[in-house]
């Protein structure tokens, strides 16, 4: 398997991770504290900011990597770090699902909500914030997730048994099969 994409997809996985954990303990806690105003005003704010070329980069790379690292893994014999990445590649798509089909359309309409007065401010911020931040708790779980397993696939992994040959061999020739306590 080659080595290159399993590592990009790693590196594009935990930068895409990093910046839902951030998100989801620091920018949602400190937004909560702002009136509605406040908060309606600071989350299209970001939500202008966010879809940057470096983001989109991250974004993208979190889920064809993983695709791409799982594809070149040796589909003939498939070693625990196969399934790993295949876990990871889920993982990854799941939270871009959660991403494109949840978080991207209430953030438009976040953006088209009128908010003339305090009640519409009110109106959409009481029609956003709950269900985003649960869909980002979601996807920044499955993009965790999907860290740690990429990370478990970059890991060596070596045999726990050796070949029944060998056991074999070296049970013929008198050697003990198992090891006794003294």
């Amino acid at each position: 398997m080659a080595r290159l994409p399993l590592i990009l997809a790693t590196v594009s996985v935990g930068l895409f991770a990093g910046f839902c954990f951030c998100y989801t303990v620091a920018i949602t806690r400190g937004l909560a504290h702002l009136d509605d105003q406040q908060y309606v005003t600071a989350m299209r704010r970001l939500n202008d900011a966010v879809p940057s070329v470096p983001f989109l980069l991250v974004l993208g790379g979190s889920v064809v990597w993983p695709l791409v690292a799982f594809a070149l893994a040796s589909p003939r014999h498939p070693a625990p770090r196969t399934w790993l990445i295949a876990a990871a590649a889920v993982c990854c798509l799941a939270a871009f699902a959660v991403t494109v089909a949840g978080n991207v359309p209430l953030n438009g309409r976040l953006a088209a909500a009128v908010t003339h007065d305090a009640a519409g401010f009110h109106r959409a911020r009481e029609s956003f914030e709950h269900t985003w931040n649960v869909l980002h708790l979601v996807r920044t779980l499955l993009s965790g997730l999907a860290f740690a397993l990429l990370v478990g696939a970059c890991l060596p992994h070596s045999r726990q048994h050796a070949p029944a040959s060998a056991t074999s061999a070296a049970t013929s020739a008198g050697a003990p099969s198992e090891p006794h306590p003294a």
